[in-house]
């Protein structure tokens, strides 16, 4: 036995001053009072004597020694070793979106923190325990921790998430755990069935009587005054007949309703229309109750696109830019000769081809072909590079948002150019798309003025890239990084991660989940992003040069987390286990301050029977 605090012993000298007081205690207490009583109280002695009055100050004294003897175990806290009781528990929980699926008023993930309470309250003391959340993004909220308290404090803080849950990531924290202690208890609660789990213990929490419905595959069309919305609908466990209805904005009467017979396991095609002069959006819901609500209603966006822009070509040969543009875009397109150009303004991008400007216009800008430098431009021209041979361009390989959004559809195959103008002393951040011996001929990003800026150092008439099947893609990509629009769509599903488009006139941008959390978006990069974990509509607060507005995306509900029961293929630890445990405490405070008070209680009756009862 060993104590927290040793020093509390020293409340023992409490003892043997309770025995000092006991011997020196005057034991007759003087009272006047008449004769008569003392005749009284002496008639009274006599005639009946109380066995036990000689006995009630040694009870009394024993029980005082015996509270100051708790009280000093309960300062001291003495500690019994277990030997080899405890061991070291790994609590790996589901936070994947089926786990909203409610019963009783209970979620599956409420159920799993409360078994996972269970699990540390019955584990001896001296345990320690890590917390695993496999969630969208996999999160440990504590490592090896033998605090109980606080191991249960924390573990009821956890959230569950809509999307699904990333069981490659936990499993690689459960083993980096088993790695380092093969005697690791490894704990993994979740509702799916796990095929091959070797180390693992799981917990299944799925029911088979659990019932869901769900929507998929929604889909929107208007025309000529009447909104048509096309859905998939499910019963996950048993054949049903469930209503559908279709509310139009902010109307609280369903605008058409469907009533719909579903086999189990079977999508069942379901088409709701509605006539409406305008409508902002709509939302298909399923009436009928069940385990999981997240899927069941859709919301869908008018979102009219705002590419109202305009464009300048400033090009002695504009023809096939002003060709592509026409084909991809249906903003205004001017063109005039480079002696025409006098800074016109009060264009969305001006596109400078086989020419430089004095200055660089407010405004995005492509600068093709720019054979000398121009102030707050990002980079500096270093001369014309002639090619003996016609050379291919590489196109860049990066995984980079930007890059992949600028690339998307472009195969970056047979394009050559005999001569380029080299570029260099690149003084902010730019995203290269090709290149030829590390020379960045095709480049997008930021400039000086916080303007979005594209650079191609080349002629686009010497090289074959307006000739190739690219040629369209590409530039249909640099038109949409050019002037985007703030999102590039209004319906994603849970999980995924939203690309918002920073403009020069972009202040401020702030995401406001269903749940009120509010994100606020890095505005200092040309693409801003923020992931979806909540089922939902997200409001997009935007706060530019113009004022503020408002966009709104719709968090859809992962198709795969619908079925109340689904299948993992496999969540083992690779290794041999080791059945070591380790040693483990007994901390006996509670049970000492139980007694204290049974003893404090004891002695208070004591006393009452000594005062009033032994006269």
């Amino acid at each position: 036995m060993t104590f927290i605090n040793p020093l509390g012993l020293l409340c023992l000298i409490g003892i043997p001053i309770i025995v000092l007081i006991y011997i020196l205690r005057n034991r007759f207490n003087e009272q006047t009072v008449t004769s008569t009583y003392i005749w009284t109280l002496s008639e009274k002695f006599y005639k009946k004597r109380n066995p036990f009055s000689g006995l009630t100050g040694i009870i009394s004294l024993i029980l005082q020694l015996l509270t100051v003897l708790a009280i000093t175990l309960a300062v001291a806290r003495p500690i019994f070793v277990l030997p080899e009781s405890a061991g070291e528990y790994c609590i790996v929980i589901d936070g994947s979106g089926s786990m909203n699926m409610e019963k009783d008023g209970k979620t599956r993930f409420d159920v799993a923190k409360d078994m996972a309470r269970e699990l540390i309250d019955e584990a001896a003391d001296g345990s320690t325990y890590t917390l695993v959340l496999a969630s969208s993004e996999v999160t440990v909220p504590y490592e090896r921790i033998s605090d109980k308290k606080l191991a249960k404090k924390m573990l009821l803080e956890l959230e569950c998430t809509d999307g699904t849950a990333s069981y490659n990531d936990a499993l690689s924290a459960a083993q980096k755990l088993f790695d380092d202690n093969r005697s690791f208890i490894t704990y993994l609660y979740t509702d799916k069935d796990v095929a091959l789990h070797d180390g693992v213990e799981i917990v299944n929490l799925s029911s088979q009587n659990d019932e869901n419905y769900s929507l998929s595959g929604v889909e929107s069309s208007y025309i000529n005054g009447e909104l048509s919305v096309n859905a998939n609908v499910m019963s996950h466990t048993s054949d049903a007949e469930i209503t559908l209805e279709l509310y139009l904005g902010e109307d609280k009467k369903p605008s058409a309703t469907e009533r719909v017979s579903l086999k189990a396991g079977v999508k069942a095609p379901v088409t709701l229309k509605a006539g409406t002069e305008s409508y902002s959006s709509y939302r298909l819901v399923i009436a009928d109750a069940d385990a999981l609500a997240a899927d069941n209603e859709f919301v869908g966006y008018n979102v009219e696109s705002e590419s109202g822009y305009s464009v300048l070509i400033v090009s002695e040969t504009p023809f096939f830019l002003q060709a592509a543009l026409d084909a991809l875009t249906d903003a205004k397109v001017d063109t005039v000769k480079p002696d025409a150009y006098t800074g016109q303004v009060g264009y969305g991008l001006y596109i400078f081809q086989s020419y430089t400007p004095s200055e660089l216009p407010d405004a995005a800008v492509w600068l093709i072909n720019s054979s000398r430098s121009v102030g707050d431009s990002g980079f500096g021209a270093r001369g014309v590079v002639e090619l003996d041979d016609p050379a291919e361009l590489v196109m860049s390989d990066s995984t980079s948002t930007s890059a992949r959004k600028l690339l998307e559809g472009v195969s970056g195959g047979d394009i050559y150019v005999s001569e380029y103008v080299k570029y260099s002393g690149m003084y902010t951040k730019f995203t290269t798309l090709f290149s030829h011996e590390a020379n960045p001929l095709i480049f997008a990003g930021v400039n000086g003025l916080g303007n979005r800026e594209v650079v191609i150092g080349f002629d686009l008439h010497k090289a074959d890239i307006s000739l190739s099947t690219d040629f369209v893609a590409l530039i249909a990509n640099l038109l949409d990084y050019s002037c985007p629009n703030i999102v590039d769509r209004s319906v994603y599903t849970c999980g995924e991660e939203v690309e918002v488009n920073i403009t020069s006139k972009i202040r401020n941008v702030k995401a406001v989940a269903p749940d009120g959390e509010e994100i606020y978006i890095d505005t200092t990069t040309d693409i801003g992003a923020f992931r979806l974990d909540k089922v939902g509509t997200y409001k997009l607060e935007v706060t530019d040069t113009e004022g503020e507005k408002t966009y709104y995306v719709y968090s859809g509900a992962p198709e795969g987390e619908s079925a109340p029961t689904s299948r993992l293929e496999s969540f083992a630890l690779v290794g041999e286990k080791e059945n070591e445990m380790t040693d483990g405490i007994f901390d006996p405070v509670v049970i000492v301050l139980i007694c204290l008070a049974l003893l404090f209680t004891a002695d208070w009756m004591v006393y009452c029977y000594e005062k009033y009862q032994l006269r």
